[in-house]
């Protein structure tokens, strides 16, 4: 049900893929691969057996060549690991490159190393999972997709591919990985959007380093260094110690989270910018997680989904066993809005949280480490934290009943949630919900399957999702 959206760059290429067109549309004719040069640039967008909860799904790009010719698009970036699990409402950039133009027929992909983390719902054994556990493991199976299609390139245009990966399709009964079946990968092509873009990249958490009056350097633990620019038109949140609210709020060392534009020319250019922490407390190490268990009071489990920097023996993917502090101030909750209007009860009643009460499996948290053992996995990780900030979290599910005014319910909920006694959740939309293939509630129906972000909150009869997006499918 989830899609990756990886995508490429085809730089002053203009890579067309044409799939299950009708009708008998000739393109103009163009050279063959040859010395005439075009861009394209590559991205990747993603549902496991049933009973199945995914909470990483980590695999390495490889390879990707268009053919005739076996034109490398990675344009020599190297093998590039994607977490699929996060993109089940994102797109994740890719590469850009310069390639000559002309007629392409097929798209080959080669993947290694997948990694996947999930809970066993289906009530037995499942790849040496026991019912009911979380467990992370390796995969093997085929590792190669060709997609075939007319990839179109003209010189001196520039478009990009989006490559879709269907969990649902890739991952077998027994829990292998086949990227070769029908449908596990597809691809189309992508053309300028509204403010001139090719992809909307959202909800990046990285570090700030040289910043300057246009641009900064976005240092990320999945996609690396990214230079970013700034226009008159960025929008500046929760910089509350900076009035100006503009690029000189931007210093270095600041933890952020951005939401950017993949423009034509395969720049980057940032639409938000909000400040998570100011350099002195981005110095600690943070990592984000889904709550998989709550174990006591003051004990919960997660499975790493990110981290801000590198974490000696933790990795995305890993069952933690999270302590809040108890001494010294204790453990704070916060909510991070990412600019929504959360209705005070449901902020309040995390904020004000002094021990698990307020968490519920499903959630996405951010925890920051103030004491470690154990590590790396297999071996049990336990962290002490003295924060615990509540995030975006991300899951697919199907509406139930008819919508109401803005709002409506989910039911066909992940396996994570039934384990927890929880079969419906109420997602409550405004005018800041980022709608994706439908134009609002009103384009929604008893049914309809779609994929949520946004803020997880517990609550009575039902948990609540304040939506920031909702992606129909």
């Amino acid at each position: 049900m989830r899609k990756i959206a990886v995508f490429f760059f085809l730089g002053l290429l203009s890579a067309v893929l044409l799939t299950g067109c009708g009708g008998s549309y000739s393109p103009p004719p163009v050279p063959g691969p040859g010395a005439q040069t075009a861009q394209v640039s590559v991205s990747l967008t993603d549902a496991p057996p049933a009973g199945v909860t995914v909470f990483s799904f980590e695999v390495t790009v490889t390879g990707a060549a268009l053919n005739p010719g076996n034109v490398d698009i990675l344009a020599g970036k190297g093998p590039v690991r994607i977490e699929v699990k996060k993109l089940e409402t994102e797109n994740a950039f890719l590469s850009t490159a310069n390639i000559a133009a002309g007629n392409y027929t097929s798209l080959n992909l080669t993947f290694s190393n997948p990694e996947l983390t999930f809970l066993n719902g289906t009530g037995a054994t499942l790849a040496g999972c026991a019912s009911g556990s979380v467990c992370e493991i390796k995969p093997s199976g085929t590792l190669s997709a060709t997609v075939n299609g007319l990839f179109y390139s003209m010189s001196g245009t520039q478009t990009g591919v989006l490559v879709d990966l269907n969990l649902a399709n890739i991952l077998t009964p027994s829990l292998g990985v086949d990227f070769s079946t029908s449908s596990a990968v597809t691809a189309t092509q992508q053309t300028k959007e509204a403010e001139g873009e090719l992809e909307d990249l959202e909800d990046l958490n990285g570090i700030v380093a040289s910043p300057s009056s246009s641009q900064f350097t976005l240092q990320t633990t999945d996609m690396g260094n990214l230079t970013v620019a700034i226009d008159s038109n960025t929008k500046f949140e929760d910089f509350n110690a900076c009035v100006a609210a503009n690029v000189t709020c931007v210093q270095s060392g600041q933890s952020i989270e951005v939401d950017l534009l993949l423009l034509a020319n395969g720049t980057f250019l940032a639409k938000k910018i909000e400040l998570q922490d100011d350099a002195q407390a981005a110095a600690d190490d943070e990592l984000d997680g889904v709550i998989s268990k709550i174990t006591g009071p003051s004990q919960f489990e997660i499975v790493v989904i990110d981290e801000l920097r590198t974490i000696a023996n933790v990795s995305v993917g890993d069952p933690v066993t999270v302590m809040l502090a108890t001494s010294g101030g204790g453990t704070s909750f916060q909510v991070d809005a990412n600019g929504l209007n959360v209705p005070a009860t449901l902020q309040q009643g995390f904020e004000g949280a002094t021990d698990t009460s307020q968490l519920l499996p499903g959630q996405t948290v951010q925890v920051r480490k103030r004491a470690m053992t154990g590590g790396p996995a297999p071996a049990a990780i336990t962290i002490t934290t003295d924060r615990v900030r509540l995030r975006d979290t991300r899951f697919t599910a199907t509406v139930s009943g008819a919508p109401a005014g803005s709002s409506f319910n989910v039911g066909g909920l992940p396996g994570l949630f039934a384990s927890a006694g929880i079969s419906q959740i109420q997602v409550q939309t405004s005018s800041q919900t980022n709608f994706e293939n439908v134009n609002g509630v009103s384009g929604l129906a008893d049914g309809s399957t779609v994929s949520l972000r946004g803020l997880l909150f517990k609550s009575t009869p039902n948990p609540v999702l304040i939506a920031d997006k909702v992606r129909k499918r």
